[in-house]
């Protein structure tokens, strides 16, 4: 770390050149390490008065400095000074986000779901520093080596990184900033704004497609109605023509669960993930039709899946309401999971849909189900049925609840721990054994 700025205007530490302002607020410069002989990237930070504000991002900028992914711009020196600190980083040669999309205008939403997944990616690795990290349009830098890259070294506001990435995506696909609640307009580097507001009276998607949902999801005002990081996860991959390869291990979803589930703003839980979890692969989904009587559900997964799973099987209950108890009851109750699929047959496609939308309606206005447990508010899912929803009930247990409308068909799949805080993996397996039950059906029609 060096220690004081040089009094040279155009040198910091009697070693950096600043060469050119980055953006239009003056803290950020491209500059030149002339012991080096390197471009780099300064941003000036204002430091907090002396106390825990002031500690906290220290010890961000600290962390920062020992993260390493492509995803993410190293930091690679530190100038302080009693109220202020240079930040030194990574010269990134590329594009932001916002100059590619006002030049050229959307981008292909195949092409938006990979960066989206790099993100995420990224936002992921810097958690299991510690580092919050800003994912804004203006901070997404694609360069020319195709790497995907975040350049704001920290994020400082204490926004919500999920829905600063759904602006990102929001900006991406449609070619605008979105309207709705507080959100930043995207600017370019002189200041200029992404898109004239005036232009738009809405800010509802019209170009995201398939991506639609998921996206005004995370632009919800309520955090509690918006998609965690694993159902953003499933559904960028169903439109990326080559989901990266990363561990589905997230600290950002065991976050966004906490948020919802305990309410407390910024709250952070970590989960541990199993090594058997097994992954979500995507497939089309093909409508089989209106069913005329209720089909067997107990042949709904392979003996492998069950394995995946944790549970036995062979399961208990009818073939309406089959239940399918912890392959081990000897491991530890947080370890042990159980799995169980319910089925209701509606005359008509509509309505069993009107019967999903009522289910949403009932978490939304009660956040405790019927045996008092505490329950969030049903979430939608991207990418499985015709329709599905997502939600978590917490007590002695903590369970994940997927219903997926196939057709005039609601399926409801349960999946839980015996025992145990919120687990980023109960979430996935919850939303693999949903896909893995849509899949059986309309291959068995």
């Amino acid at each position: 770390m060096t220690d004081v700025p040089s009094p040279d205007p155009g040198l910091l530490a009697g070693r950096y050149r600043l060469l050119e302002r980055r953006d239009h607020t003056g803290t950020s410069w491209r500059a030149r390490d002339e012991l080096l002989g390197r471009e780099v990237t300064i941003a000036e930070v204002r430091l907090p008065p002396p106390g825990p504000g002031r500690d906290r991002l220290l010890g961000q900028i600290r962390a920062a400095a020992d993260l390493r992914h492509p995803g993410v711009t190293t930091l690679h020196d530190v100038i302080s000074a009693p109220d202020r600190m240079w930040l030194v980083a990574e010269a990134v040669t590329g594009r932001s986000l916002v100059q590619i999309v006002r030049h050229e205008g959307p981008l292909p939403q195949e092409r938006a779901a990979e960066v989206g997944l790099r993100v995420l990616d990224a936002l992921n690795a810097a958690h299991e520093r510690g580092v919050n990290l800003a994912a804004t349009p203006d901070t997404v830098v694609l360069t020319s080596d195709g790497r995907v890259v975040l350049t704001g070294i920290l994020s400082l506001s204490g926004t919500d990184e999920l829905r600063d990435l759904g602006t990102t995506l929001f900006t991406a696909m449609e070619g605008r900033a979105p309207t709705t609640g507080s959100q930043t307009v995207p600017r370019m580097a002189d200041g200029s704004p992404l898109t004239d507001p005036s232009e738009f009276t809405g800010g509802m998607t019209t170009r995201s497609g398939v991506l639609a949902p998921i996206v005004e999801g995370l632009l919800a005002d309520d955090p509690a109605r918006r998609p965690d990081a694993t159902s953003v996860r499933l559904a960028l991959e169903q439109v990326s023509p080559k989901p990266p390869r990363s561990r589905l291990r997230s600290p950002l979803v065991v976050a966004a669960i906490a948020a919802c589930v305990l309410a407390v703003a910024g709250g952070v839980v970590w989960g541990v993930s199993r090594s058997s979890t097994p992954a979500v692969e995507a497939a089309p989904y093909v409508d089989p039709g209106p069913f005329t009587t209720k089909p067997d559900l107990r042949g709904l997964f392979t003996a492998e899946q069950l394995n995946q799973l944790g549970v036995k099987t062979v399961p208990s209950g009818t073939g309406e309401e089959p239940h399918w108890g912890t392959a081990n009851s000897k491991d530890p109750r947080s370890l042990q999971r159980q799995l169980s699929v319910e089925e209701r047959l509606f005359p008509s496609a509509d309505k069993a849909s009107e019967s999903l939308a009522g289910s949403v309606a009932y978490t939304a206005k009660h956040r405790t189900n019927k045996y008092g447990s505490p329950q969030t508010p049903l979430r939608p899912v991207s990418g499985l049925g015709n329709e599905a929803v997502v939600g978590e009930v917490t007590g002695g247990s903590y369970s994940v609840t997927v219903i997926v409308r196939v057709n005039n068909l609601l399926l409801t799949v349960q999946y839980q721990n015996s025992g145990g805080p919120p687990d980023e993996e109960i979430t996935r397996n919850a939303l693999a054994a949903a896909r893995w039950a849509v899949e059986s059906l309309s291959r068995g029609r």
